[in-house]
């Protein structure tokens, strides 16, 4: 036993390959990479398994040649020309790369949850490949996040600190949500951004970006329209094709598909009263579920009709508020403020937006009517 125990040192010593009988871990670099996988050699051999052990400037390699029976190699470093190996944090990173950029009007709580999720990342791997570049996302997701709580957005990819923000309030929650119209739009959402519409419509038709979104809307209206009204030429044969399909079924099997659909029908129509329920505007629209087709179609016609014949715009908005909150938090007397406040009353400017700017009045330590 002796002299076979020394006959396989000197094998395994000088580079030949040998039979190994008991297989052992693979070693593990400090960035957390593990050296199992691929490598290359400068003769083209290419040995896939994992390096069990380092010695000095060589690599004990083991790998199967032949299913079951492993083998071990020692090899220069010098000799690799090519190394694919097993990075464990790499795979998990890949979803953590996708957090920056960070896209438009994301809340604080947003911005935690994603920060939660590197710092979960870093805890995991604190010593592996992508801890530098995790690092960095951190730092970007932490300073915006810092902003947003302060009451800044992020608007068009650049964040508008609070000041900013707060001086165009009325603006900017109304290109937030065009923008959010036009994402959908894009993609094709026609609900997601007929919904994002109903709200802009609600309270910002006075915004600039009202009427420059309008022609994406009408698209989004006409290509639901559309959908919808296909849907509801068909249902009628769709469904009798269906009755027909369960009629020929064994009894047995008809049983069980009728109530399969019974179930499916009676969620559509809960779906459609918890909507209706809520105020949701636009209900979601299911072919198989007739009610939510024809408020959809009703809808989306008489949208059309009155977004054709809308009156011209009064006043801008935007442009009201922009200039009240100029003036008061400028050197102005209490006339002055009392104008502009008066003047953003008339445009009828949702109540919200009317209390900051009286809050801003306050705040100068004057009241309408008084004098400095």
């Amino acid at each position: 036993m002796k002299f076979t125990s020394t006959v396989l040192s000197l094998a395994i010593f000088a580079g030949f390959s040998v039979a190994h009988l008991a297989s052992a871990a693979p070693v593990v670099l400090k960035d957390g990479t593990v050296l199992k996988g691929e490598f290359t050699l400068k003769d083209k051999t290419v040995l896939i398994g994992e390096v069990i052990r380092i010695d000095g400037d060589s690599y004990v390699i083991e790998y199967h040649r032949k299913p079951g029976i492993g083998e071990q190699r020692i090899v220069p470093k010098a000799d690799i020309v090519k190394m694919v190996t097993d990075k464990p944090d790499a795979k998990a990173f890949e979803a953590i790369a996708k957090l920056t950029p960070t896209p438009d009007f994301l809340t604080a709580d947003d911005y935690q949850q994603r920060i939660q999720a590197v710092k979960a990342f870093l805890l995991k791997f604190p010593k592996g490949s992508k801890v530098k570049e995790a690092t960095e996302i951190l730092k970007t997701l932490s300073d915006e996040s810092a902003e947003v709580a302060a009451g800044g957005r992020k608007v068009d990819g650049l964040i508008i600190k609070a000041a900013e923000y707060r001086a165009n309030a009325f603006d900017m929650d109304a290109r937030i949500l065009e923008g959010k119209i036009r994402r959908a739009a894009k993609n094709a959402q026609w609900l997601t951004a007929l919904r994002a519409f109903a709200e802009l419509d609600k309270e910002y038709q006075s915004a600039a970006c009202y009427r420059e979104v309008l022609p994406v809307v009408v698209n989004a209206l006409q290509s639901l329209r559309g959908q919808v009204d296909a849907s509801l030429k068909t249902f009628e044969a769709r469904m009798d094709k269906r009755k027909a399909e369960i009629d020929s079924l064994p009894p047995g099997e008809r049983q069980n598909t009728q109530k399969a659909i019974d179930d499916d029908t009676a969620k559509l129509e809960k779906l459609y009263q918890r909507e209706k329920a809520a105020s949701q505007l636009w209900v979601t629209p299911n072919a198989d579920f007739k009610q939510s087709l024809d408020d959809n179609l009703s809808l989306a016609t008489s949208e059309l009709q009155r977004l054709s014949t809308l009156p011209p715009v009064a006043a801008d908005g935007g442009k009201i508020f922009r200039h009240a909150w100029k003036v008061l938090h400028s050197e102005a007397d209490a006339e002055e403020m009392t104008k502009e406040l008066a003047i953003v009353e008339a445009a009828a400017l949702p109540p919200r937006y009317l209390k900051s700017l009286q809050d801003a009045a306050k705040a100068s330590g004057l009241t309408p009517g008084e004098e400095k």
